[in-house]
């Protein structure tokens, strides 16, 4: 996947291929979000892709962005999931589809500490490609919505909104709702980068300059 240039990517858009495969990523690729984090490719194996910010330790996910991260590590905490279900399922996005899948997270604050397990319920469903603008520019993309539930209550929890690019091959927007807290997160893709373009020197500008943007007072 090349992602050089952003707005080559937003121009090709209107071509929908048919159906959505599954996201493709190679090393070097890079995405700077309106919050200033950095979203690397440092490798990509087969169904899974490590990841990392401009600093910090790397992180595990699968392709589909519909499931959790699957390992990291925090301070001296880590972390490490499972999923049982077809997750997958939701792809190709050749239509509205809607899945369901169970996941088992297992943490630790440090080496020393006991072990901590919780079960999740997700439910996810995806909607018609349909144009969103955000900084980076205008796309067609697809909606995707995942709610998740206490395995025990079935109470809801969080909910989680993706917008997939198919052209640009990752999601331009993301928004996390968690209800139990009360808060909402969302943020918009800024640019971009692959290559010799994503240079950490490049990258952290781009990302010092979405922090200054977010900062600034909003217009009556």
């Amino acid at each position: 996947m090349t992602l050089s240039l952003v707005a080559a990517a937003a121009a090709a858009a209107t071509a929908l291929p048919s159906p959505i495969a599954l996201p493709q990523y190679e090393g070097g690729d890079a995405f700077v979000f309106s919050d200033g984090r950095v979203e690397r490719v440092v490798e990509s194996r087969g169904d899974t892709v490590i990841w990392a910010g401009l600093s910090g330790p790397s992180y595990t996910r699968s392709r589909n962005f519909i499931v959790p991260v699957l390992a990291w590590r925090s301070g001296r905490g880590t972390g490490r999931r499972e999923v049982h279900g077809n997750p997958d399922a939701i792809w190709p996005m050749a239509r509205p589809r809607s899945v369901r899948f169970r996941v088992v997270s297992e943490t630790r604050t440090s080496p020393e500490a006991a072990l901590r397990r919780s079960v999740a319920l997700w439910v996810c469903k995806s909607g018609k490609l349909r144009g969103f603008t955000v900084k980076a520019g205008s796309f067609e993309a697809v909606p995707v919505v995942c709610d998740r539930y206490s395995s025990t209550t079935m109470r809801l929890i969080e909910r989680r909104e993706w917008d997939y690019a198919p052209e640009l091959g990752h999601y331009i927007r993301r928004v996390s709702i968690n209800y139990l807290r009360g808060s909402k997160r969302e943020v918009e893709l800024v640019a971009a980068l692959s290559g010799p373009a994503a240079s950490p020197a490049r990258l952290s500008a781009l990302a010092r300059q979405a922090s200054a943007d977010r900062d600034l007072p909003r217009r009556p």
